[in-house]
């Protein structure tokens, strides 16, 4: 006869052991990349600021951040591992012919300037040098003094918004560490549910088998009957 108790428990045990698996997968894609993420991300350890020309003299300017990358990358740019280092912005275009001889300083900290090609943006090269004109030196010279309150006002507001930046970064990481930690949770409860779940079909499966062997032993002790 076949044992129906014995093939649900080994099917449930199966099924219960395949979605353990997979969530243990799930998790390790998952923190995987999302290290990898974080790691390409805090590469990104230069400002920089990109220059564009908007025609008549006037100019727009950009900020976001460059790092020194590789030119060979796989999974989708977030490895870099071989081949010519090169710099690069967060929107991932490259500084042609960029080197540590074009840094500048922003903020006390290494930075870069940039020009953005207007025919074509995808382009961008280094301003390895930067002068102030006569004019410029003589408007210096006759800021007044409302003026020079004015523009250290504006230093200390971008000061504030440089901080401001830094927390978004490390709120970023804080929240990428709670959900690490909320996803090892999970594992550890799925874990303990399995475990619950296949004990009690065991003692399903116990009971079940009992009460099969004794039907059978009441069966076996009845007489057979031998009437005509």
């Amino acid at each position: 006869m076949v044992n129906l108790g014995g093939i649900g428990s080994t099917v449930t045990g199966a099924l219960l052991s395949w979605g353990f698996w997979l969530i243990i997968l799930i998790a390790i894609v998952g923190v995987s990349f999302g290290s990898l993420y974080m790691r390409k991300k805090g590469k990104f350890n230069f400002p920089a600021i990109i220059i564009t020309e908007n025609g008549n003299g006037k100019v727009g300017i950009k900020f976001t951040r460059a790092g020194w990358f590789k030119s060979k990358k796989v999974l989708g740019g977030l490895v870099d591992y071989a081949g010519e280092r090169r710099l690069e912005v967060k929107d991932g275009r490259i500084v042609q012919k960029g080197s540590s001889a074009d840094f500048h300083e922003i903020g006390f900290k290494t930075a870069l300037i940039l020009i953005e090609k207007s025919d074509d943006p995808k382009i961008l090269v280094p301003v390895d040098r930067m002068l102030i004109n006569e004019d410029g030196k003589k408007l210096l010279l006759n800021i007044a003094p409302s003026d020079y309150r004015d523009a250290c006002s504006k230093i200390i507001s971008d000061a504030e918004k440089e901080s401001l930046s830094k927390w978004e970064t490390m709120a970023q990481v804080l929240v990428f560490g709670f959900v690490g930690l909320v996803l090892f949770i999970s594992i550890i409860l799925t874990i303990q549910y399995v475990k619950n779940t296949m004990a009690e079909a065991q003692a399903l499966h116990r009971e079940a088998l009992a009460f099969y062997e004794r039907a059978m032993d009441r069966m076996s002790a009845v007489p057979a009957s031998n009437a005509p």
